[in-house]
């Protein structure tokens, strides 16, 4: 709703603000222009509209801990939303004790719950379904949740284990009351229907907080909404927990110990790229001694690392990965974590950096380990920079893992599906002096996947099938991934 407010529309009093959001009310102005007053939604015991003709008051209790706010003199239609508004929130909140929002719905079960919310015509519908929706994603260990419009109904989908499900089939009545709560839930304009958006949201789901990423994209049926998941239980930040062999672990920790260079990461979107970086920070942190500065560069950040400083891209007020890095090297970093290298400046940048005292670490698109090399120099790097900067390329996919509980003949647990979670397949390239050489003369790529095996550098394909042989993921899953 701020982003209404901001527009002077529903202005409570001169130079006074009312901003509510899913965790609380902010009241902006009331004691002198720079007081701001915050209350958690869970400490809103009432809210009152006092209509007199065309102007109301507006009242919202907070019980004997708190004296209660009165805004004077509103117009009746602006006091009436706010209160309609409040409610709302606190009602999510409420339900939020229901069992529905603590333990997950069976799969199949979330398309019955959806429809039963719908018949019951309760006027909050669309808020009841948004929200629940999001927590059942969450308890379910969905990384995305995709609310697809079409002309009769909004498809829901979960991405479990990198799969996108359909998990319900919404009435296309429901569709604009529904976009409009994930964008108040996200803080998107809800007025702005023809422009792409992004935003964020923090929600308490049992004893921990998860952060959900929204973005929206007009399409010919209505907008588009994708929700990235970001929940702290199913992180990995430890670089043993990522699935790697015992002597890939070890050659990958000598790699992060180094005092300077370049180490690579690459695989499609999705593959488990940041995850990894960010794991490689928290060792990094841990294991080398007087190492006091780390910093990331990211688009956008993930995850909120505390003790590292994180840089957001933000390309619309000029702040690139380029001119970001630049600026993160003037403060004395040891170690520089870099989203992903696109261009040949943040490519330049990079290597050098990897060559004057600093640990580099970064993604690179490209289809191969071998094939990041290549990628560089058709970016435009100097061979006899790439040459010497870079450490080792590793490269990496996701495959899911065969359930535990049935042992994938399919159970309750896993949906059926005979998988429950995923770990990585990895394939881990140092850089040789030979495979230097190569790079100097700038040989294609055939002769550097030759080199490649020469060196016999164990493939992804020779680490997913020890994995499948030792009972972790199987043969089909990784035809599936691999090709």
């Amino acid at each position: 709703m701020a982003e209404v407010l901001r527009q002077k529309v529903g202005w409570f009093g001169p130079r006074v603000e009312l901003h509510v959001a899913p965790e609380g009310l902010t009241l902006v102005g009331r004691a002198g222009r720079d007081s701001v007053e915050f209350a958690p939604i869970g400490d809103v015991a009432d809210v009152t509209v006092g209509a007199g003709g065309r102007r109301a008051d507006l009242t919202i209790s907070f019980g004997p801990a708190r004296p209660a706010w009165s805004l004077v003199g509103l117009p009746v239609a602006s006091a009436e939303w706010a209160a309609a508004v409040i409610g709302e929130e606190k009602s999510a909140l409420d339900r939020r004790s229901n069992p529905d929002y603590a333990q997950p719905v069976a799969l199949d079960g979330l398309q019955a719950r959806c429809a039963a919310t719908l018949e019951s015509r309760d006027g909050r519908a669309a808020v009841d379904l948004a929200d629940f929706l999001l927590i059942q994603a969450v308890l379910h260990g969905a990384s995305d949740v995709h609310f697809d419009p079409y002309s009769e109904d909004v498809a829901v989908r979960y991405r479990l284990d990198g799969l996108l499900r359909d998990v319900a089939r919404l009435d296309s009545g429901i569709k604009q009351q529904l976009t409009s709560r994930l964008k108040v839930l996200s803080r998107l304009a809800t007025f702005k229907k023809s422009v792409a958006q992004e935003g964020r949201a923090a929600v308490r789901v049992g004893e921990r907080t998860v952060d959900f990423r929204f973005s929206a994209i007009p399409t010919i049926h209505g907008e588009k909404i994708g929700v990235r998941v970001f929940d702290p239980a199913t992180s990995i930040f430890s670089i043993a927990d990522l699935g790697m062999s015992q002597d890939m672990l070890a050659s990958f920790e000598r790699l992060l110990m180094q005092p300077q260079g370049t180490i690579l990461l690459t695989g499609p979107a999705g593959s488990g790229k940041t995850t990894t970086m960010y794991a490689a920070l928290g060792y990094l942190r841990e294991n080398r001694k007087n190492l006091s500065s780390i910093a990331t560069v990211e688009d956008p950040v993930e995850y909120d690392l505390r003790v590292v400083n994180q840089t957001q891209v933000n390309t619309a007020s000029g702040l690139t990965f380029a001119s970001a890095l630049r600026t993160v090297l003037r403060q004395d970093p040891e170690v520089i974590m870099i989203g992903e290298i696109r261009d040949r400046e943040t490519a330049d940048i990079a290597v050098q950096a990897g060559l004057t005292g600093h640990m580099i670490v970064s993604t690179v698109h490209a289809r191969s380990a071998a094939g990041v090399l290549l990628r560089l120099l058709d970016l435009g790097v100097e061979p006899y920079l790439l040459a010497s900067s870079v450490s080792a390329v590793l490269s990496q996919r996701l495959v899911r893992k065969v359930c535990r509980s049935c042992t994938g003949s399919g159970c309750g647990k896993c949906s059926n599906t005979g998988y429950s979670g995923r770990t990585g397949i990895f394939q881990l390239l140092p850089i040789s002096d030979e495979m230097r050489d190569l790079v100097l003369k700038r040989k294609s790529l055939a002769e550097l996947d030759e080199q490649v095996e020469r060196e016999r550098v164990p493939s992804l394909l020779d680490d997913g099938s020890e994995k499948a042989n030792a009972g972790v993921t199987s043969s089909e899953e990784l035809t599936r991934v691999l090709g």
